[in-house]
């Protein structure tokens, strides 16, 4: 009976290998550790900043969970890229996004191909905006997911990925009152390590302007903590330093439908996935109020 439970069990797993996208790493979780790719923030300036202007109040968009190379849906890529014209077109010039952030899992299996059909498509969205804007550069921001890490997904998104690392930060001032400060963090393994941890709360704390997170892993996911960071110590660490520390907004991917949650101090937003739910979101920010406005659209 056990060599024939022991049969049956290859048997299963071999299925679930030839089916998928993932390989072996998946079920040994021999992704690289948060630890060896995150260790303090790098500050991102000059050229590697987005445009925005000088008007005080601008515009992103913020989309998550792309999962290139995955069959399971039909890719609707023409339907975004009608949709973010026509808010390139906005009658309200603030509006007009100028920057995009990926939430992760951009890559279904960490492979090569993935990161270079991304690529592919983000190109699309970034000489629609610049021929819209007229400018002359334009900037899709991203973060790892844990899909992006299988396979060795790790030097694939370092070498092809922009801005290729792992965990950045940077001051987007737009001549209001209050420049805002953003975080992009590394929670590829439903963690951000201690150093990455120690690093953020340090630039937290130093800063008094308002901030903006983004992270794959949810921190609360509306309660399910199925979907969120795995240690609850490290959660609740993470909810008192940014409700202490001028945080307006956190947006995450992760969990694929819409949820958001309100904590008081800040926002949680899970934007939902590009890739399932034909969604994305709307980011609006005013330097004069300190406001953070999210609105998610349908493609």
């Amino acid at each position: 009976m056990k060599k024939n439970f022991f049969a049956a069990a290859v048997f299963v797993l071999s299925l679930i290998l030839a089916s998928c996208n993932y390989g072996l790493p998946i079920f040994l979780y021999a992704e690289t550790g948060v630890e060896e790719r995150a260790v303090a923030a790098v500050t991102l300036d000059g050229d590697n900043l987005p445009q925005v202007g000088n008007a005080g109040k601008y515009s992103f968009v913020v989309l998550t969970d792309s999962h290139f190379g995955s069959g399971k849906v039909k890719r609707r890529e023409d339907a975004f890229l009608k949709k973010f014209e026509e808010l390139l077109q906005s009658e309200d010039p603030s509006l007009r996004p100028r920057f995009i952030v990926n939430l992760g899992d951009t890559l279904d299996g960490g492979h090569s191909k993935e990161a270079d059909l991304f690529n592919a498509v983000a190109a699309r969205w970034i000489e629609t905006a610049k021929k819209a804007l007229g400018v002359g550069d334009y900037k899709v921001y991203s973060i790892l997911g844990n899909h992006d890490l299988y396979n060795d997904g790790w030097d694939v998104w370092k070498n092809k990925i922009y801005p290729y690392t792992s965990c950045y930060k940077f001051t987007l001032d737009a001549g209001g009152s209050n420049p805002f400060d953003f975080f992009f963090l590394d929670t590829g393994n439903g963690t951000l390590g201690g150093p990455q941890l120690e690093d953020l709360e340090r630039s937290l704390q130093a800063s008094l302007q308002p901030k903006i997170i983004f992270m794959h892993y949810p921190v609360y996911a509306g309660g399910l903590f199925y979907f969120a960071i795995d240690d609850v110590e490290e959660r609740a660490r993470l909810i008192s330093d940014f409700a202490k520390n001028n945080v307006k907004y956190i947006f995450e991917g992760h969990y694929h439908p819409n949820t958001d949650f309100d904590f008081g101090p800040f926002k949680e937003a899970d934007v939902g996935s590009y890739l399932e739910k034909s969604v994305f979101g709307l980011v609006t920010v005013d330097e004069t109020s300190g406001s953070v406005q999210f609105v998610r659209m349908g493609y």
